[in-house]
């Protein structure tokens, strides 16, 4: 788990830095240490109030209506105070009551736990005694039973039952692993029994209370008569037992409380995450800052507009007696008369300002985090029951505004779960198949990779093994040519670990608890190879081993462990053989074990380079590589050691660097055994949701702790890497550098480092400026993290960010925790929103630091989801996550909050109208409970319903066109143009309506047999009236999706105001006043009235509402296209389209003629493609279609074209007067797949330009593989080692292969996309890896098709062949167009230009490209469609 910052703990400081001295068993001697009992509660009876206040007025809008209503009770006040402190009391009310609900929930639980009993020991009585957990002091001794919680952090004295001293511990309420854990009683304790216990003392000097889990620093003084002399044993984290966690298959222990309540280790993790806000929130300030400048610029008009007319002509209005006018109407005093208007238009105008927003807000929020996104199917894993879960409710609309997304690897994208491969042992490769990852690199170049399982490897398979080789496996190792080796190999398997053996000595039934999968999977492997681990004690590990048909028991005394850290890489054991030898067993990162080798050991050197040549292989099958070294220690030597760890061991300062340096002393002299290979399997759809992801317009950074082979490989598998993208690879491991470094030269060393890594940073920038400058495709960042740990200096960090943010897909090799986390801050100084995701605690800080953190509850506990804003059980879920609900919350929030600020504006401005034509008098012209009920009554629900309820597009849609989630991070529904277009539409419309019913209800007219004209009270509620209906109308004329609860939230808002003018108005006069009995006896008699409120609404939205409509018509976004699509799918058009899928064979000549076919007007993408994408200048379409294979209707076939997708083309075209801008459209050609070059797919969405049966047809995807020959001017020798090591390319360069696959010409070289090796070729420790590449877009001669005859008319003709004919299939090797569909709303129809099943032509969208590259590789400007005759609809 990260550490935090010191500083967060500030109220948890020690008063001084020396070390915490402890009495054990000497009563209640330490009572300045605190007690047990612990508090989570926020408030309690004397502070709730002042708290909770103090918290609600942090907001500074509900501080301004505070300020409101207190200026409301001035005798100048407009309003009665009571208005307006109603609603500040109701707001604030709710919130507290709130805060009260939760802080009860706290108060109860705590109750509960410290009410909880434990057995403790009295020194008077010499017996254990029942206590509550809150009486329990430090020092005291606790006996635990068998699973129950520790209620304090203890120091693990003795476990009576086991002879060794073992317990076992759950900790998964403090880290969420449920895997056991051992701990240790100290060897001089351990006899320690209850008859013994009123003896024992002592005295504990360690640490003082920090918030570390997994670290402890102590020392246990022991005097005569417990120990035979004064004796210093050192403590670890092995012996302290944590408050919180649980004490599992173990009777009963007894411990020492070290720290109890809230200084235990639990209590001090336990502070509040940080603070997030999202950035609408953020904005939302903005534009309440707006508004409250627009509210004072109002009030200063009517401040001095008020004062100069009272000054200069108000003597002259003689009615009004000015002579004998006091204060806020004296002509003489204009200066306090216009402060008096100031005060007066500053309560009557504060409507402006949404009282109820946050509160609104708030409510949306949580119903959308618990209900949508935590009781949503799609992102319940029911393998491990787990839902997803929103731990926050703040960062909803956050979630569709993502840029950038920040991964681990390990059990983020792939499984956690390890199985042991292939091995590498005394220079000799074991193992064979075919990994996870090779097959999806092989699908992706487009050749299946058969694995045919051998049939006698199924007996050995099992859980954490799945190797095969007949060569070592059931003792037929003892054959081989080195077997010595191959059996000190096997032991280290078997006995360098802290693995735990949990259950009976049997291999079948024995189960290994390992605090790493990669152990587990290890041990698990040596016991398959006949070394089998059952049993350890404190200071044994028990290995049966065969050999020679026998079997052997061995017990291996360990002396000492050296154990393994991210900064160390490597764990060792110090172990004494049953013959008396000293041996010193290493596993660890082939770079840490490398440089600790025998220099001058002929085994060594005839090892290393193939021993790196197979962990190259296994890196690049993306398998995960351990080397494995011992030596043999002399005792002398060993003793001398011993004594300098036992120093270390017991150093209360320092001890773990401390530790780590002694230990580098004895890790020397190794001789290399060779290397383990292990799985580790991507997660189902990762892939898929990758790429999904990726046409949405998100950038993927990848922070793994793999080699950059490794890493590479299975970002290509992932489909984060792809074919056409340039790679950029930026290395420090350069021979210049390593030549320092061998010299012990490492200031100068780091130096040149630093300044080559700024140099391979501008050489990045610049390629891809001329590569942007060419239209080139995407980009791909690889570092290591050498190279990153420069990258991130003060002077290049923002170099690194510039490259980065060029990029496509990023992926940081050699990661360490901490570089994750700044990595993630760099990112965050862009602005935009970045999302960090995991599933370890080495996550938390890259968690913690993204605007979101996602946590995954994988197989390293729940640290990540605890650190976490949002939960979910697979990478997968991600998809679902932000492309559904947060486009959906994002769309939602931002249209209440617009919606929120029209009405008050609109609302607001009527009031300042009126108060215009009273010359800025103050006057109301509503009833003082109008105004204070329209927020909290009458304009309530319908937001609420609209933030809740509305979505624009089903998620099926915004799956299939991920393209739509761009409007969110452009933040195309909250910038300033649509803030504009919502204020601006409040202020016509407030004008409008506000004419209409002023000029309409004059004195001079009279619409009721009394002849009386409208009132004062009459004017106002005709106007209030209309205003109500107003808002509700022009929210519903944009409401995306009708349902009942929107009607019914519509028609019940603008019924209970009807409802309350009744009511209100029958009410005692002293309490209606001037609205009494207004309604049923002015108001419904009135025609003029009901004229009003339909009329002046309709005039105020019809505008609007038309222009909407007009712009959808002829310039629709994608949005709106996409709406389309699913209203006639819904409808049931999808049929039809789906019957002529299923009809193989020629059309119609109606629809296939090409005298129908009308010329498209050049487009350009409206929608929500980045503009610097390559495919922002057209409708792009997906590479794959194993991506959308659950989206076919028939999935036994799902290379046809999908009919949904065809369905979206179709729209794009069928209206010839849909676009008329001057705007281009790039058609863009996809191949066929099957034998005559049209077959299944034909030129549709999903078919891939592949290899035609008997054609000599190119595939789009080609990787460069050993057998490649390269023929790109360069030398022989060069071009002999291409296939090994990637050279560097220069801007221009370019290599090629030839064609792979069936039917492919192997006389013809096909260009590649060239990989970018920012650093010296030679440079490394070992070679590249192989880059990938494709065509480029203008085809070969010998495709089958010419270029010029592309055309976008349906007509395709073949070099290879003389005869092409328009609407059918041409001659093997060529390959179908693109078709224009064009479409009336009188006569639709459909052409087709091939013989293919779907009989559909479709043109790519944006909206599943989203820019990521799909369609033709991007290395190249679009060929332009051969235009045809354009025919108007009367011709059609």
């Amino acid at each position: 788990m990260k550490l935090l910052p010191a500083d967060m703990f500030a109220r948890h400081k020690p008063a001084t830095n020396e070390p915490r001295a402890i009495t054990i068993n000497k009563g209640h001697v330490h009572l300045n240490y605190k007690g047990n009992y612990t508090s989570t509660t926020k408030y309690n009876v004397v502070t709730y109030l002042p708290k909770a206040l103090f918290e609600q007025f942090r907001r500074v809008a509900n501080t301004y209506f505070a300020l409101v209503a207190g200026l409301s009770c001035l005798s100048i006040s407009p309003v009665a105070p009571a208005t307006t402190f109603a609603p500040l009391i109701f707001v604030l009310g709710v919130s507290m009551i709130k805060e009260l609900a939760e802080d009860i929930k706290r108060y109860r639980a705590d109750r509960e736990i410290n009410a909880r009993l434990v057995l403790v020991f009295n020194t008077d009585t010499k017996a254990f005694e029942d206590r509550p957990w809150r009486a329990v002091k430090v020092g005291d001794i606790l006996q635990v039973q068998k699973d129950t919680f520790f209620p304090a952090d203890l120091l693990l004295l003795s476990v009576p039952e086991s002879a060794d001293g073992l317990a076992y511990v759950e900790t998964i309420n403090l880290d969420g692993e449920s895997n056991l854990k051992i701990k240790k009683a100290l060897d001089q304790t351990q006899q320690i029994r209850l008859d013994t216990l009123s003896d024992f003392t002592g005295e504990v000097q360690c640490e003082q209370p920090n918030a570390s889990l997994y670290t402890f620093t102590g020392n246990l003084m022991l005097a005569p008569p417990v120990a035979p002399d004064q004796r210093t044993i050192p403590l670890s984290q092995a012996s302290l037992l944590l408050r919180g966690s649980s004490l599992r298959n173990t009777k009963y222990v007894y411990g020492a409380v070290i720290f109890a309540g809230h200084e235990s280790k639990v209590m001090m993790n336990a502070t509040l995450p940080p603070s997030k806000r999202s950035r609408v929130e953020r904005e939302m300030d903005w534009l309440i800052l707006f508004m409250f400048a627009l509210l004072l610029a109002m009030c200063i008009i009517g401040a001095v507009a008020f004062s100069i007319w009272t000054h200069h002509l108000s003597p002259d209005q003689w009615y009004l007696a000015p002579d004998r006018a006091e204060g806020d109407t004296n002509p003489k005093r204009p200066g306090v008369v216009g402060i008096d208007s100031f005060i007066s238009s500053f309560i009557l105008y504060g409507y402006l300002i949404p009282i109820s927003l946050y509160v609104s807000l708030e409510m949306v929020k949580v119903f959308q985090s618990g209900v949508f996104i935590g009781k949503d199917r799609a992102m319940y894993h029911a393998q491990t029951d787990t839902p997803a879960q929103a731990r926050t409710s703040n960062l909803n609309e956050e979630l569709g505004m993502v840029d950038t997304i920040l991964s681990d690897k390990t059990g983020t994208l792939t499984c956690n779960m390890m199985e042991f491969f292939k091995a590498s042992i005394a220079g000799v490769s074991y193992g064979q198949g075919v990994t996870e990852i090779e097959k999806a690199n092989a699908r992706r170049n487009g050749s299946a990779m058969e694995a045919v399982e051998d049939p006698a490897a199924v007996p050995w398979k099992q859980a954490s093994f799945n190797f095969y080789d007949k060569r070592i496996l059931g003792g037929a190792w003892e054959q081989e040519a080195r077997p010595a080796v191959l059996k000190e190999f096997f032991r280290v398997l078997a006995v360098c670990h802290t693995v735990i053996p949990d259950g009976p000595a049997d291999p079948a039934k024995i189960k290994y608890e390992a605090e790493s999968p990669d152990e587990a999977a290890l041990v698990a492997a040596g016991k398959v190879f006949g070394f089998f681990f059952y049993k350890r004690t404190n200071t044994t590990v028990f290995v049966r081993e065969s050999e020679g048909g026998l079997v052997q028991e061995r017990e291996y005394e360990i002396l000492n462990i050296l154990e393994f850290d991210s900064t160390r890489k490597r764990m060792s054991v110090i172990c004494r053989t049953p013959e008396g030898k000293l041996k010193l067993y290493c596993k660890g990162a082939d770079t840490v074990i490398y440089e600790r080798l025998a220099s001058n050991n002929p085994v060594n050197n005839s090892m290393k380079g193939v021993t790196r040549e197979h962990m190259e292989q296994y890196g690049a099958a993306g398998l995960r590589t351990l080397c494995l070294a011992y030596c043999e220690l002399d005792k002398a030597d060993y003793d001398a050691w011993q004594q300098k760890y036992f120093e270390a061991k017991t150093a209360l300062e320092g001890r773990e660097e401390k530790l780590a340096a002694v230990g580098d002393l004895i890790e020397r002299e190794l001789l290399l055994l060779g290397c383990t290979a292990i799985e580790d399997k991507l997660q189902a759809g990762v892939p898929e949701a990758i790429e999904r992801l990726a046409n949405a317009g998100i950038k993927i950074w990848v922070l793994t702790g793999d080699k950059q082979e490794t890493a590479i490989n299975i970002g290509f598998a992932c489909s984060l890497l792809r074919n056409d993208m340039t790679q950029y690879i930026i290395s420090a491991n350069l021979p210049e550098v390593l030549a320092l470094e061998e010299a012990g030269k490492m200031d100068d060393a780091y130096a040149l480092a630093h300044s080559k890594i700024g140099e391979q940073l501008q050489d990045a920038m610049q390629c891809m400026a001329e590569a942007k400058a060419a239209d080139g495709g995407d980009n791909a960042l690889i570092i290591d993290g050498k190279a990153l740990l420069h990258a991130l200096a003060t002077d290049l960090k923002g170099q690194l960010l510039q490259v980065g943010q060029q990029c496509a897909a990023v992926i940081c090799c050699r990661v360490s925790p901490k570089q994750k986390a700044l990595v993630t801050a760099l990112v965050k100084t862009t602005g935009d929103t970045t999302l960090g995701i995991g599933d370890g605690a080495n996550d938390v800080g890259m968690i913690q630091e993204a605007h979101i953190g996602v946590g995954i509850s994988g197989q390293e506990g729940m640290q990540a989801v605890m650190s976490s804003d949002f939960s979910i059980a697979q990478f997968r879920f991600l998809e679902t996550l932000l492309l559904v609900h947060g486009r959906w919350s994002y769309a939602r929030i931002t249209r209440m909050v617009l919606f929120f600020f029209y009405k008050n504006l609109l609302f607001g401005l009527t009031i300042f109208y009126f108060n215009c034509l009273c010359f800025f008098s103050g006057q109301t012209l509503y009833n003082d409970f109008y105004m204070s009920l329209y927020n909290v009554v009458f304009t309530a629900l319908t937001p609420l319903i609209v933030g809740t309820m509305d979505s624009d597009v089903n998620r099926e849609m915004s799956r299939k066109y991920p393209g739509l989630y761009q409007a969110g991070p452009r933040n195309r529904y909250f910038d300033l143009k649509a803030v504009t277009g919502w204020l601006l539409n409040s202020f016509f419309q407030s004008l409008v309506v506000f004419v209409m019913v002023m000029g309409t209800l004059t004195p001079l007219y009279a619409d009721r047999h009394s002849g009386r004209t409208a009132g004062q009270w009459q004017t106002g509620a005709t106007l209030f009236t209309a205003v109500i209906i107003t808002v509700h109308v022009e929210i519903s004329s944009v409401i995306d999706h009708w349902t009942w609860v929107h009607a019914f939230s519509v028609t019940f808002s603008v019924f209970i105001w009807f409802v309350y003018m009744l009511i209100y108005g029958v009410l005692p006069q002293n309490l209606s006043q001037g609205v009494f009995h207004l309604f049923e006896e002015v108001m419904a008699g009135s025609p003029t009235f009901w004229l009003l409120i339909i009329m002046a609404p309709l005039a105020c939205v019809l505008p609007g509402y038309l222009w909407r409509q007009i712009r959808s018509h002829f310039w629709p976004d994608d949005k709106r296209i996409v709406q389309e699509i699913m209203v006639r799918v819904q409808r049931g058009e999808l049929a039809r389209m789906k019957s002529l899928h299923a009809n193989a064979g020629p059309l119609s000549d109606k629809l296939t003629r090409p005298s129908h076919q009308l010329e498209r007007p050049s487009f350009i993408n409206s929608g929500y493609v980045p503009q610097d994408k390559p495919g922002a200048s057209g409708y792009f379409t997906p590479r794959s279609s194993a991506l959308y294979a659950n989206d076919c209707f028939d999935h036994a076939d799902c290379t046809s074209r999908n009919p949904v997708t065809s369905q979206l083309n179709g729209e794009l075209h069928r209206n010839p007067f849909r676009h008329r801008t001057a705007r281009k459209l790039h058609t863009h050609l996809r191949g066929a797949e099957g034998g005559d070059g049209i077959g299944k797919g034909g030129v549709g969405l999903h078919s891939k330009l592949r290899p035609a049966s008997g054609s000599q047809g190119y595939s789009n995807e080609v990787s460069l593989t050993a057998d490649a020959k390269i023929n790109d001017q360069r030398s022989a020798a060069e071009a002999d080692t291409a296939s090994d090591t990637v050279k560097a390319f220069s801007p221009s360069a370019q290599s090629a292969v030839l064609p792979q696959g069936p039917g492919a010409d192997s006389r013809q070289p096909q260009p590649l996309r060239p990989v970018r090796t920012l650093m010296p070729a030679s440079a490394g420790s070992g070679p590249l890896p192989t880059p990938h590449a494709v065509p480029n877009q203008s085809p070969p001669a010998h495709t089958g098709i010419a270029a010029a005859d592309l055309t976008a008319s349906g007509r395709a003709s073949s070099s290879s062949s003389s005869s092409s004919a328009a609407g059918s299939g041409s001659a093997d090797g060529s390959f179908g167009s693109v078709s224009e569909v064009s479409y009336s709303h009188v006569t639709p129809y459909v052409e087709s230009t091939g013989n293919d099943d779907a009989g559909l032509g479709i043109a790519s969208s944006p909206l599943i490209g989203g820019g990521r590259g799909a369609g033709l590789p991007q290395t190249g400007r679009p060929r332009q469609p051969r235009p045809v005759q354009r025919r108007g609809l009367d011709q059609v």
